[in-house]
């Protein structure tokens, strides 16, 4: 009986044996291993690396939005806000700039400090809000009776592969800017 047991192990021993001892498919192997692996770590990079060159131009668009309209004289026409809206547009580029919802808004603060809106103008179907409604600032900005200019720009992001990241993930980004000359800029009206 041992014999016949010594006999049926010693093939699988050398077969055994032979495996360790072979290099050839470890490669191979290796490879078709890691591949998944990888696969998952250059598409979600991709992924991520496209949602946060997005954020960071939205910050752009919404911080040149706010400065080039508040260098506007005492009043800034409906047709000087449309280009400022190009303007923003192209900073987007090259991503899609039909995304970005931009709102540019005068804000009026009173000699209590409160804050309301006095003008503003949206584009690429950004709400636009209602004159005279009250907006949050941050309290180092709310100097009685001054103005400022307001900017809310958000993107709804969209991973072109959505292997990784999917959905939609919603950006928004709100800047405030003084005015350059003047005390206040007028403005169009939704």
């Amino acid at each position: 009986m041992r014999a016949a047991l010594a006999n049926a192990v010693r093939p699988t021993r050398s077969l055994l044996a032979r495996f360790r001892a072979a290099r050839s498919g470890i490669a191979a192997l290796e490879f078709a291993l890691i591949l998944p692996m990888m696969l998952v770590l250059y598409v979600g990079g991709v992924e991520v690396n496209d949602a946060i060159s997005i954020r960071r131009k939205l910050n752009h668009a919404a911080s040149a939005l706010a400065d080039l309209a508040a260098q506007s004289n005492a009043t800034v026409t409906a047709a000087a806000i449309t280009d400022l809206f190009y303007a923003g547009n192209a900073v987007m580029k090259p991503y899609d700039s039909a995304k970005l919802k931009p709102v540019i808004a005068g804000v009026a603060i009173d000699d209590k400090g409160a804050a309301t809106i006095a003008w503003a103008k949206s584009a690429n179907g950004a709400s636009c809000p209602a004159k005279g409604s009250a907006v949050s600032i941050p309290a180092s900005l709310a100097t009685p009776n001054s103005f400022l200019i307001m900017v809310d720009a958000s993107y709804a992001f969209t991973p072109k592969i959505g292997y990784v990241l999917t959905g939609t993930y919603n950006m928004d980004e709100r800047v405030f800017q003084q005015p350059r000359i003047g005390k206040a800029i007028a403005g169009p009206t939704c």
